[in-house]
């Protein structure tokens, strides 16, 4: 997995690019980068970019992917948009299981439409 992290200030949140496999490990390590960078900016979003990734992951280590995101520092409150290149049941369970323990997360394959749901102007949840 490749990954990049940036700051988009129009909008005020983080914007995470990944590229590649997509697993519980390497969304540990990246989750204390998004961390640090909200804590930077002092941001309440981040737009993730998942167009050209897939989940490799078990059911079961999908699982626990909310958790390894809180443990890292990337609180439940925290507005995400997950943009991907297409609404994969794979990607809808990945929703479900964050929504279901109480994080703030939507699909989406416009990006533009991720853009305006995640802007801390928009009162969609």
């Amino acid at each position: 997995m490749s990954y990049s992290i940036g700051f988009d200030k129009k909008i005020d949140c983080i914007i995470v690019t990944v590229a590649g496999d997509f697993h519980l490990s390497a969304m540990q390590s990246l989750a204390a980068e998004v961390a640090k960078h909200l804590n930077e900016h002092g941001c309440r979003c981040i737009l993730n970019d998942l167009r050209n990734a897939a989940l490799s992951e078990p059911s079961s280590a999908t699982y626990k992917m909310p958790e390894a995101a809180l443990k890292a520092g990337v609180s439940r409150h925290i507005k995400r948009a997950l943009v991907v290149s297409d609404l994969s049941s794979d990607f809808r369970f990945l929703e479900t299981v964050f929504v279901n323990q109480g994080n703030i997360v939507k699909l989406f394959v416009d990006i533009d439409e991720a853009r305006s749901w995640i802007s801390p102007k928009s009162t969609d949840s």
